[in-house]
């Protein structure tokens, strides 16, 4: 027989506010298995950290890292050392959205984020450096499109809509600050993230939880005051492990373009968007091809 225990309900990182349950399933030889339950679309990955584990023993350390797909999925299994005494555990954790075992596929092609038949510009976003570390770096955030007219925003890639903000009014002039503009993101099955960012308030043609394909239309466009032109930013995330911690990196990526293909940390003038089906089809499995194909 099996015994199901609720210990924790909810977790919080610097970048994610979710519920996810572990409970703990005991056997009848008193070993406790931890089981994830994830209620999303998307995978999280849990870092769980013992800091006492009583009569049991943890075979794969006292730190780990898991991922918890959406359902039910078995975290570790803590062995009982002694068949006679109570066991007990505490732990720490933390929760990272998404799955940071996957890699990103950076030769992946990513379309242009507009409808196509928009001429564009394009733009990489970079911060500077701090004046006090004197180091003179541009670091890459993501890049900007610019056109003249409002028009469809579009996924970049295949992917699952994993969060919305669309209620922000008209955006003031001056620095960017993306924690300030309407955002569609988008989550890949390589571990990556895309975001979407400056879109027309209450202009989502999408829900949280939906599965979107290269080209299809997510959003509509709104001006950039600093420019006095309809833009769109892009930004490409993923999980980053370190000696230092996790870090969340942005990174550049390969835009399509029919004369060459343009990486996003590059400067590019007047492309035309344009959305082959080769590439609208690249990641959809036999299912979704086969829905497509009767389109």
């Amino acid at each position: 027989m099996k015994y199901l225990i609720t210990l924790l309900l909810a977790f919080c990182s610097n970048f994610v506010l979710a519920q996810v349950q572990i409970v703990a399933e005991q056997d009848q030889n008193r070993d406790l298995t931890l089981l994830g339950l994830n209620s999303d679309k998307i995978p999280y990955t849990i870092r769980l950290e013992f800091i006492l584990l009583e009569n049991l023993e943890s075979l794969e350390g006292d730190i780990l890292f898991k991922t918890a797909n959406p359902g039910k999925s078995t975290l570790v299994k803590l062995q009982s050392i002694y068949s006679n005494e109570k066991t007990g555990f505490r732990y720490n954790t933390k929760l990272f959205k998404g799955d940071i075992f996957q890699r990103p596929l950076y030769k992946t092609i990513y379309l242009p984020p507009v409808k196509e038949g928009t001429k564009f510009n394009m733009r990489p976003l970079r911060i500077e450096s701090h004046p006090s570390q004197n180091s003179g770096l541009n670091t890459y955030t993501g890049s900007l499109f610019l056109f003249e007219k409002a028009v469809a925003i579009c996924a970049p890639r295949k992917g699952i809509v994993s969060e919305i903000k669309m209620e922000r009014g008209a955006l003031a002039s001056g620095p960017s600050n993306f924690e300030s503009e309407n955002f569609i993101e988008i989550y890949h099955e390589d571990g990556s993230f895309s975001r979407l960012s400056g879109l027309q308030k209450n202009s989502a043609k999408v829900e949280i939880g939906d599965t979107v394909f290269p080209g299809q239309e997510i959003a509509e466009s709104a001006i950039d005051p600093n420019q006095n032109l309809h833009h769109v930013k892009m930004i490409q995330s993923h999980w980053e492990m370190s000696e230092s911690g996790m870090l969340w990196v942005n990174f550049p990526v390969v835009i399509f373009s029919e004369q060459k293909n343009i990486s996003s940390d590059q400067d590019a003038e007047d492309i035309l968007a344009k959305h082959p089906e080769n590439i609208i089809q690249l990641e959809m499995d036999k299912k979704e091809l086969k829905k497509y194909s009767k389109k």
